[in-house]
């Protein structure tokens, strides 16, 4: 259940957005301080405004095919987001009882235990239950809507908590403040923080050789991001059925561990009533049985089909490259720009292995390894197909690490699979970071987020808290000073309430606010990105999106539809444009 509490005289916040394109002072709704001058101005264009922001935003006026099927297209978005949450959380449960059932095995788990256990999955909930009051909500919708707005305070965030935290935070983060994972402006914004933590993470770096390898929050926090909707549709997609392929094959061994090859010898034989010990003594080293005939016979076709399966699942990566989500591909480009920064004398096998640990290590192994929790087959591997997938996993990241298979002298066999690849990855690497950057439409996007659409987050009281627990915690180094706008509003809020049974923890539709003027455009100077977007920007796009609704609102006359007029534009003749629109008006429009 989701409880809505919006705030009175919301459809106010769409009377700024014409102020805003004239240069004028913005106070929308999410703005606590009184009416500022020029109220009067921006009163007189309201109906205008009004009209546009129903149309353009709310789909309210036309209900044209186009606008059925975009609202159908944002509803199954939000409900993906919803399930990639739910996925997240069902996740850490899983965790949560793996590691207690590990101390029931044992004989370890104490009967408060137990209690925890129950209580942390009981899902009954009781009609018993008291939101803050409305100020507070306000107060942390003031906090919410900095924290999103300004990504810098959760880039920080994430490299004080430690990995015993991260996994709250992360919740919160990928999921609900940038829950909304098919938005642009969300998602623009949430890249932008992981630009500012991988640039902080590189320039702390000591050791090249653990540099996003080690098991840190950070690290974290890029695979739960490959984990939304985006990324698990890529996999489906692409990889799914090179999986099942494999699994299809039934119990077809592909082991090439002499040693294990060696023990199913001597299993063989005991099948048959043959004593394995006469012919195959038991006790023998990696080496002998390397060098043993009978095992080589085995090894070496299954090596080669490995090779060729592993050449599949390759050929299928490769000529999908375009499939590839834009943030997992725009993280790989900050990865290559911060590596040249930071290790300017590194050869490009360097550069691209550092791409292959986040897009392979992080992204696409995983997937390979346990097909069955990113949900790309229908049941758990047996015990042949799923050590297949491990090897053809080791394949892939031994070559996105420019790594032969030295230390593993059993897996040299797999060597030349490696040979035959470098040049083929090192371009799959170069391309994948060809993409461009989004500065720019951010900033367009947060102008447009201020303007035409009140923003509400979808968040859980627990999530509130929790959250306000770790600002608090580290307030001192996120924001130092007195006047900072983080501390102010931790300050108001005070101290952060205690976290709440999961049976009495409620999902909320939280207002966002800003108490304070918030510029349309983003500082994007850590970001390298220029901030080009002028007024005459917005009102060109405000007067496009405008003009093209009214269109859709109109009746169709033959010969003067909307596909006469599209036609037109074509044609770059705005007098012949404006005057078909004329005509229309003429019309009775």
């Amino acid at each position: 259940v989701i409880y809505s509490l919006h705030p009175p005289n919301r459809n106010t916040a769409h009377a700024a957005s014409m102020a805003a394109a004239q240069g004028l002072p913005v106070n929308t709704p999410r703005s606590m301080g009184p009416p500022a001058r020029g109220e009067a101005r921006r009163s007189k264009r309201y109906s205008v405004n009004a009209l546009y922001s129903m149309v353009a935003e709310q789909d309210v006026e036309v209900e044209d095919d186009l606008s059925q099927a975009q609202r159908r297209l944002r509803e199954l978005k939000n409900k993906i987001s919803v399930q990639s949450k739910k996925n997240f959380l069902l996740e850490k449960d899983v965790r949560f009882l793996d590691a207690r059932i590990a101390l029931l095995i044992q004989n370890r788990m104490a009967l408060d235990e137990m209690k925890e256990i129950n209580s942390a999955l009981d899902d009954t909930e009781t009609d018993d239950y008291i939101f803050p009051d409305d100020r507070r909500l306000q107060l942390y919708g003031n906090l919410f809507f900095l924290l999103q707005s300004e990504p810098k305070h959760i880039a920080s965030l994430t490299r004080l908590v430690t990995l015993s935290e991260i996994d709250t935070l992360l919740q919160s983060v990928m999921f609900t403040i940038f829950g909304n994972q098919y938005e642009s402006r969300e998602e623009h914004l949430l890249l932008t923080m992981f630009q500012l933590v991988l640039s902080a993470q590189f320039e702390a770096a000591t050791e090249s050789g653990s540099l996003l390898r080690a098991n840190t929050p950070v690290s974290r926090m890029m695979t739960t991001y490959t984990r939304r909707g985006p990324g698990q549709a890529y996999l489906k997609k692409v990889v799914s059925q090179e999986i099942n392929s494999v699994l299809n094959q039934g119990d077809r061994n592909l082991e090439i561990n002499p040693l294990k090859v060696y023990d199913e010898l001597r299993l063989n034989l005991e099948k048959r009533g043959v004593n394995p010990d006469d012919t195959l003594p038991r006790g023998i080293t990696m080496e002998a049985a390397m060098q043993h005939a009978q095992v080589q016979a085995i090894v070496h076709p299954r090596a080669q089909e490995l090779m060729e399966t592993a050449n599949r699942f390759l050929d299928v990566i490769f000529r999908q490259i375009d499939q590839v989500p834009y943030g997992i591909r725009w993280i790989c480009k900050q990865i290559r720009s911060l590596t040249k920064r930071r290790y300017p004398n590194w050869q490009e096998f360097n550069i691209s292995s550092l791409i292959g640990g986040f897009f392979f290590l992080r992204f696409l192994n995983p997937a390979i390894v346990t097909p069955q929790a990113y949900m790309l087959v229908d049941k758990t591997p047996t015990n042949h197909p799923r050590r297949t997938l491990t090897l053809i996993a080791k394949l892939l990241q031994n070559l996105a690490n420019k790594a032969t298979f030295s230390k593993e002298p059993y897996m040299m066999l797999l060597n030349p699979f490696i040979e035959r690849n470098n040049g083929r990855i090192n371009k799959f690497f170069n391309d994948l970071c060809e993409v461009g950057d989004f500065y720019e439409s951010l900033e367009m996007d947060q102008y447009m987020a201020l303007t035409k659409k009140d923003l509400t987050l979808n968040i859980t009281l627990n999530e509130m808290y929790n959250t306000h627990a770790l600002l608090v915690q580290h307030q001192d180094l996120l924001a130092p000073t007195k006047d900072a706008h983080l501390r102010i509003c931790l300050d108001e809020l005070g101290p952060p309430p205690a976290t709440l049974p999961r049976s009495e923890n409620r999902t909320l539709e939280l207002p966002l606010f800003s108490r304070w003027e918030t510029p349309i455009n983003v500082d994007l100077s850590t970001l390298g990105g220029e901030n080009s977007v002028t007024q005459n920007d917005i009102l060109f796009m405000e007067t496009k999106a405008l003009f093209v609704q009214l269109i859709r609102s109109m009746a169709h006359f033959p010969g003067m539809n909307l596909d006469f007029v599209r036609h037109s534009q074509q044609a770059r003749d705005p007098a012949t444009i404006i005057g078909h629109t004329f005509r229309l008006s003429l019309d009775g429009i």
